[in-house]
């Protein structure tokens, strides 16, 4: 199955990245500004064909892609059992529950990789699939960041407790905050961030997955934050810039 990736950043990220991409579309592929696509897809092998306004309109369905859209195979997500084996020690993680907006979804993906999480596990029902939308949100970043889906969220929360995971769930609700927690997990533990859905939060049984809920601490003008917001918070709180 054949994914568009639309956006000059978004195609270089994907030149860069996990997949493999089998074509590239410009509409104006001599430009000086694409000499880094140009560059990048030599490496790769990839060639970059020649295509009008029109066509590549057509082929991103509205999305933005300033005159440049990728070809490529499949989203490669992983399972969770996938993901712990490319995650090495004590990896951060960022579970999304019921994420539907995909410009959410790819804002977190962003901060995931920035500050140094090594995964995002999402569920295969009532969540934003990695479309293109998410790609360009994301900067590219689902490229290079590994995405497990999985059935029951509740129940993988429970299985990366019993690896020794620490589950965090942000709750706007909870009494303990964010900056009650250290930046190190339990005994050098693994962590996961749970990011509730945009308008109801964390459902019941995934609440009951986590070890912790905590809240960001506020003012009080604003009664709660867009879920891609709070995680990038959240991140920059427990996690690590990319740069180390």
């Amino acid at each position: 199955m054949k994914r568009i990736i639309a956006g000059r950043r978004a195609v270089a990220e994907a030149l860069r990245g996990q997949g493999e991409v089998s074509v590239v579309y410009a509409e104006e592929p001599e430009d000086r500004a694409l000499s880094e696509l140009r560059d990048l897809a030599q490496k790769s092998k990839v060639r970059i064909e020649e295509s009008t306004r029109g066509a590549l309109d057509a082929l991103t369905e509205g999305v933005r892609h300033q005159g440049v859209v990728a070809i490529t195979g499949a989203y490669p997500y992983r399972d969770l059992h996938q993901l712990l084996q490319e995650a090495g020690d004590a990896p951060l993680f960022v579970a999304l529950d019921q994420v539907t907006d995909p410009h959410n979804f790819g804002a977190i993906v962003r901060s995931a990789v920035a500050f140094g999480a090594r995964g995002v596990i999402t569920t295969k029902d009532r969540c934003a699939p990695v479309t293109p939308v998410v790609v360009r949100a994301s900067a590219g970043a689902t490229e290079h960041l590994p995405i497990a889906r999985v059935t029951n969220l509740a129940r993988a929360l429970g299985t990366l407790t019993d690896d020794g995971f620490e589950v965090i769930g942000l709750a706007g609700e909870a009494t303990t905050t964010l900056g009650d927690l250290g930046r190190q997990g339990a005994d050098g533990a693994g962590r996961v961030i749970v990011i509730g859905s945009e308008g109801k939060g964390l459902r019941r049984l995934t609440r009951r997955a986590c070890a912790h809920l905590v809240r960001i601490e506020m003012g009080d003008t604003i009664g709660s934050l867009n879920a891609s917001v709070a995680a990038g918070i959240a991140l920059y709180a427990l996690g690590k810039s990319s740069d180390g």
